[in-house]
């Protein structure tokens, strides 16, 4: 194997969230549709070889390291729920070739903050792995594999979306249909959107996999209130990313504020009070409004602004809290794979 050293962006999820869950993707005809945007708050993988048969997970961000003597070990401490970072874990055995290796990883944000960052991570984990043993694999190929993963992990279902911006960057359009899925890169300009929205921080770490199981259960038992604030999530989904091909950023932000506010009907939990208040705050200093990151319940929110040349009220309101103000880039980019000497 070569060393090789990954970085790829996380995602903000600007519609259709949940919907990317199977099978609720193939219940809104003609296809339900999921608009995220890569966001360059960058996660980082790099894989180097070792002597022996030793594997090294480590983690910078989470401060930890864990050292196991065969790919054999791994797996018995993986199986008894002992390996400290199973994540890193279960793609070394999805994918490493033989011998032994050193994988180190670091992501610069919030856990739980919403924004995929778990999902990016394993993406560019598996696509260190892939290109230091060869390079076999295409982004679809990549984006199935980290998705097999994450779910035996977690043992709940999980969507597709938050693979898509960290493998591919840009503005994407995720289009389920019967047989298959598209990805429709959305001709947008990122600096002009991002001009238009704030990232927030809440500092309350959320759990997607429940709330968003919660929501798929409540669908197929026909719970009503779920089965509305699905269908109008679709549709506020399609006209976004109809807007968006159209250059029409006012129509936008409009569907994804009716995304957002369907989101809010459809369970009380998604909407914390430090979320409602930092929503009641930014209106007040003249923003459309909030549209909360992933599947709610904590995390990060975006604040969506009004065209104009000045926002400096809602800049301010934003700097008296609650929450943090953290940097907004979309980058065009997904994974940068670097082949290192040693």
């Amino acid at each position: 194997m070569r060393p090789v050293r990954a970085r790829a962006p996380v995602r903000i999820d600007l519609a259709g969230g949940t919907l990317d869950i199977w099978p609720l993707g193939l219940c809104f005809p003609p296809g339900a549709v999921t608009v995220n945007a890569a966001l360059d708050l960058p996660v980082e993988a790099e894989v180097r070889p070792a002597a022996d048969e030793t594997i090294t997970l480590r983690s910078t961000d989470l401060a930890c390291e864990a050292v196991y003597a065969s790919r054999a070990e791994l797996r018995r401490a993986l199986d008894e729920g002992a390996c400290e970072l199973p994540l890193l874990g279960h793609a070394v055995l999805a994918l490493a070739g033989r011998g032994g290796l050193c994988l180190t990883t670091n992501a610069d944000l919030p856990a739980g903050s919403g924004l995929g960052g778990s999902s990016a991570l394993l993406a560019a984990t598996l696509g260190a792995l892939d290109c230091a043993y060869g390079g076999a694999l295409d982004a679809r190929a990549l984006q199935a594999l980290a998705q097999d993963v994450e779910t035996s992990l977690l043992r709940t279902p999980t969507g597709y979306q938050d693979y898509f911006p960290p493998l591919l960057g840009g503005c994407l359009a995720l289009e389920r249909r019967v047989g298959g899925l598209d990805v429709h890169p959305v001709p947008v300009d990122l600096a002009a959107l991002a001009e238009r929205l704030r990232l927030v921080w809440t500092g309350e770490p959320h759990h997607s996999g429940l709330t968003n199981w919660g929501a798929v259960r409540a669908y197929l038992a026909g719970e009503p209130a779920t089965v509305e604030a699905l269908g109008r999530i679709a549709c506020a989904a399609r006209g976004v990313w109809e807007a968006l091909a159209a250059a029409d950023l006012d129509g936008a932000l409009q569907a994804m504020l009716a995304d957002g506010a369907a989101r809010h009907a459809m369970a009380p939990g998604i909407a914390t009070p430090t979320i409602d208040a930092l929503d009641r705050a930014v209106r007040a200093a003249g923003a459309l409004g909030t549209k909360i990151c992933g599947a709610g319940g904590g995390g990060c929110v975006l604040v969506l602004l009004p065209a104009g040349s000045s926002h400096s009220a809602i800049d301010r309101a934003l700097e008296a809290g609650p929450g943090v103000v953290l940097p907004l880039r979309l980058t065009a980019e997904g994974l940068r794979l670097e082949r290192l000497d040693s």
